[in-house]
């Protein structure tokens, strides 16, 4: 009758937790670790400069230049959202916890690979519309 007591959430014979214990301390533990404020703020300046950026982009992709390349600018603009629309998709699997911590690097070097793409798209943009 122990046993069935100490199964149910007691402590064991040898003093071990019981399944109810070992299961309430791991529920409770976070998923990735604790992030602190400072992390979280970096993190959320770097996706607003990021849809920022990318935004500017495709706005200038829309209307600067389109009389000579307007095939190129929307393959460009396409090409684009598509880099950007995974990296969002990315970045709200790792919020909601389903993927590795270690996604967040990843997720780092994309949101870099889409702002020198943006930066990029400016510079050729820019260029395209002097000719």
């Amino acid at each position: 009758s122990s046993g069935i007591n100490a199964e149910y959430g007691g402590l064991l014979e040898d003093g071990s937790p019981g399944v109810r214990d070992s299961i309430s301390s791991s529920v409770s533990a976070p998923l990735f670790g604790e992030t602190d404020t400072r992390t979280k703020y970096l993190q959320r300046a770097l996706a607003f400069f990021t849809v920022f950026i990318a935004a500017t982009t495709m706005i200038t992709a829309c209307t600067v230049g389109t009389q000579h390349n307007a095939g190129l600018h929307v393959f460009m603009s396409l090409t684009l959202l598509t880099l950007t629309a995974t990296t969002f998709l990315l970045a709200m699997w790792y919020e909601e916890g389903d993927l590795h911590p270690k996604i967040l690097y990843i997720l780092y070097v994309q949101s870099g690979a889409l702002i020198s793409f943006s930066i990029l798209l400016h510079v050729y943009f820019g260029l395209d519309s002097r000719r």
